[in-house]
């Protein structure tokens, strides 16, 4: 079963590979304003994280510089900091765990995000925080960007209503098709046409 263990940041050992790349400046805005609820989570037959790794390399920052622990982080009586990790899964090979690691990042990337939905709560939290706003890692530049120019202030389209029956004028221009069966004829017949003062042309 899965549990919540305090861990001491210095013993707790990363992923021999971690292909994840990390925004350390938007994971720290967060863990100062939110806190850290779950530093990461280590696999339990290598010893080894399999997530987490940008949020301990935060907390390791923080810690280094004499911050004060966030919300969610212990301090050891060695003054440590204890981070807390989910322990309790175990891999079952090598792959296994790369595989996992792998996929706690790209299925979160891979679901996307509906657009307006987005920007429309991004807008309120703005409104209501700008620090909020901050930690979510994402600035007002951002809220703009996600609506599309020709949606943002837009008008909205005229619902067209039923009117009266509008009479449709006759053409200027009456015209025939003749269909030849041969070039030549049709050479003939445009020849003797515009002889005769009419205004034809030609259809290949």
């Amino acid at each position: 079963m899965r549990r919540i263990e305090y861990m001491p940041l210095p013993e707790i050992v990363r992923a021999v590979r971690n292909p994840k790349e990390h925004d350390l400046g938007s994971i720290r805005k967060s863990i100062e304003k939110f806190g850290c609820t779950v530093a990461g989570e280590l696999d339990e037959r290598t010893g080894r994280l399999v997530a987490g790794h940008g949020r301990l390399l935060v907390l390791e920052e923080m810690a280094g510089e004499g911050k004060s622990p966030p919300e969610g982080v212990k301090v050891g009586d060695d003054g440590v900091w204890l981070a807390p990790i989910v322990r309790g899964w175990s891999s079952r090979s090598d792959a296994d765990a790369e595989a996992y690691i792998v996929a706690a990042n790209s299925i979160s990337e891979r679901g996307g995000w509906d657009r307006g939905a987005l920007a429309d709560m991004l807008t309120d939290i703005f409104h209501a925080d700008e620090e909020l706003l901050a930690a979510t890692g994402y600035d007002p530049t951002d809220i703009e960007d996600l609506v599309p120019a020709d949606l943002g202030d837009a008008p909205p389209a005229p619902v067209p209503t039923p009117g009266p029956a509008e009479r449709v004028e006759p053409p200027d221009v009456w015209g025939v098709i003749i269909t030849c069966e041969t070039e030549e004829e049709q050479v003939e017949l445009l020849e003797r046409l515009a002889a005769e003062g009419r205004s034809v042309r030609a259809l290949m």
